[in-house]
């Protein structure tokens, strides 16, 4: 969350939007689960009046609720994260699949490791 506001001070609210979205996902559920385990460290206590845990864990579902629904603020950071991504060369492999680039490298490079260690 302190990273978010130093990027929001340092490069502005646009170009902030990605941190600000992640933040406004992960926000309610870390407030769920600190409430949960509060409660669960009181045992039968916890779930009581007597202690704020019931209202600390609605706390958390309005504040996922508050500013949209956390599924838009999912779309919205999904949509930020992948915009710097290009999609792969092969349709049917990720540009990391090994087997692919293996003999992508073989292709290229094997007359140079043939010369020089004989098969391989």
């Amino acid at each position: 969350m302190l990273h978010a506001a130093w990027q929001c001070d340092q490069h502005g609210y646009d170009k902030s939007r990605e941190y600000i979205a992640g933040i406004k996902v992960a926000t309610p559920k870390v407030t769920m689960d600190i409430a949960y385990r509060a409660l669960q460290l009181h045992g039968a206590l916890g779930t009581t009046n007597e202690m704020p845990f019931g209202q600390m864990l609605l706390g958390g579902v309005a504040l996922g609720l508050a500013d949209g629904p956390t599924e838009v603020h999912k779309d919205n950071l999904a949509r930020k994260v992948l915009k710097s991504y290009r999609p792969s060369k092969d349709e049917l492999f990720p540009d990391g699949h090994l087997v692919s680039r293996r003999a992508a490298a073989r292709e290229k490079f094997g007359d140079l490791v043939e010369a020089e260690l004989g098969g391989w």
